[in-house]
């Protein structure tokens, strides 16, 4: 994820600014690769390999994509953009987890009510042909993305989409968060940093909650410390300066971001590698509604920002 710079706010700002796609296109590529993985593990072994679970309350997912856009903007990075900055030393983002924390519990305690609660299956948890159609063409793409860096680079499509300036380090890194994150998601129960962190602030806070399982924050640390290797070996870690006009952006971003996350599990980096992947409805909505409200911010605030 480091070595790869992943991070959705950072795809919105190239296109709005650059007028090229490859980031998001990447993004795209990881979830191909997940799906890759994903639905034929989870057909031969159900019982130990999940799909997401969704629901039809596309108004609230629609919201809380908005939201957790909204959020993204003023932290100027997404899951996966909070964690590189972290890892790379910039302390600023440390705001973030604590607003993250925050806005979790805010919304456990005072808008539970409003979290989905008719989960059903994913559409594609049996080999049906919807599912065959949905695997067949994820995996077409995983492998065009795969092989786009061979494509000559006077290709017009190449041109339109900038995939001519991917390297193999970003493909790399796509097909490695594509597979082993999204393995992670399906054998650990919210192994991710912000699950993490969610889940133990409604255990601090809510004794009857769950909290995170010692697997979970297990895989989270070696998350954590392979992030800062990638950063000391490619001599790109460094502590930053406190900038306080960053400082309260990523509060306020992690304050809304950890509030969406409730209404939208997992947050990007979730419906990424096993929203989108198990064709979860409410994934494919929260994910369009985040990208679509990130665009117009960027769009409209692009001369604003230092």
């Amino acid at each position: 994820m480091k070595r790869g710079g992943l991070c959705t706010y950072a795809a919105v700002t190239q296109i709005v600014n650059d007028r090229r796609i490859e980031r998001m296109l990447v993004f795209l590529g990881v979830a191909a690769w997940a799906t890759f993985i994903l639905l034929p593990l989870h057909w031969l072994s159900p019982s130990d390999i999940s799909l997401s679970s969704t629901h039809y309350e596309l108004g609230i997912a629609l919201l809380g994509g908005a939201i957790l856009g909204l959020g993204a903007y003023f932290n100027r990075g997404c899951f996966f953009g909070t964690f590189v900055a972290l890892v790379s030393g910039n302390i600023n983002y440390i705001a973030t987890l604590l607003g993250l924390s925050i806005g979790v519990t805010v919304t456990h305690f005072y808008l539970s009510t409003d979290i989905p609660s008719g989960i059903e299956m994913s559409p594609v948890s049996e080999p049906y042909s919807i599912a065959y159609i949905w695997l067949f063409a994820m995996i077409i793409f995983a492998l065009f993305m795969l092989f786009s860096i061979k494509i000559k680079e006077e290709n017009i499509l190449k041109k339109k989409t900038g995939l001519y300036l991917l390297n193999w380090q970003s493909i790399s890194a796509m097909i490695v968060i594509g597979l082993g994150g999204t393995l992670l998601y399906a054998i650990v129960s919210g192994w991710n940093y912000a699950d993490v962190l969610a889940n133990s602030t409604l255990k601090f806070v809510d004794k009857q909650a769950m909290g995170a399982s010692s697997m979970a924050i297990l895989s989270t640390l070696f998350m954590i410390v392979g992030g800062i290797s990638a950063s000391v070996i490619a001599k790109e870690f460094s502590v930053s300066k406190v900038q306080w006009y960053l400082v309260f952006g990523c509060f306020a971003g992690g304050i809304l971001m950890g509030g969406a996350s409730m209404f939208i599990p997992g947050g990007n980096d979730g419906l990424l590698l096993k929203g989108i992947p198990s064709l979860a409805p409410h994934a494919f909505v929260g994910y369009f509604a985040m990208i679509v409200s990130m665009l117009v911010l960027v769009y409209f605030f692009r001369n604003t920002r230092k």
